[in-house]
């Protein structure tokens, strides 16, 4: 259970800055789009990922850093990429798998996995998420 608390501050940042794909890497039948740039980095979506069951979409993310960021355990890396499920009823959203990478646009070693991050957080207004949530619900 601790291991799960110490990645709920990853998760909140991530929802509130997007989310982006999880355990599979950037490769070259990824269609990224543009959803956001601010200070941290540049965040994308993939929107041929989405499937849909219900309410809830599933879909590819990806943020690409400006700087070097260090994870929980002290390792460099200069992206992320994440799967997400966002629940359009009840605009909520959660991520499955996250998976930082070395290099940019989920390119390089992966030098963290996090996986099963179970928690449906609501979505932050103006947020990268929002903006996914509005193409995909």
């Amino acid at each position: 259970m601790d291991g799960m608390k110490s990645l709920m501050p990853h998760a909140s940042l991530l929802l509130a800055g997007l989310w982006l794909v999880g355990p599979v890497s950037a490769q070259a039948h990824r269609h990224w789009d543009a959803v956001l740039l601010n200070d941290t980095g540049l965040y994308f979506f993939d929107p041929h990922s989405v499937s849909t069951s219900g309410a809830v979409r599933t879909f590819q993310s990806l943020v690409d850093y400006k700087t070097p960021q260090e994870s929980a355990d002290g390792k460099k890396y200069l992206s992320t990429l994440t799967e997400v499920q966002l629940h359009c009823k009840n605009n909520t959203a959660r991520i499955m798998h996250l998976t930082y990478h070395a290099d940019h646009m989920g390119a390089g070693k992966a030098v963290h996995k996090e996986g099963m991050i179970r928690d449906w957080l609501d979505i932050p207004a103006a947020s990268p998420i929002e903006r996914i949530a509005k193409r995909v619900c």
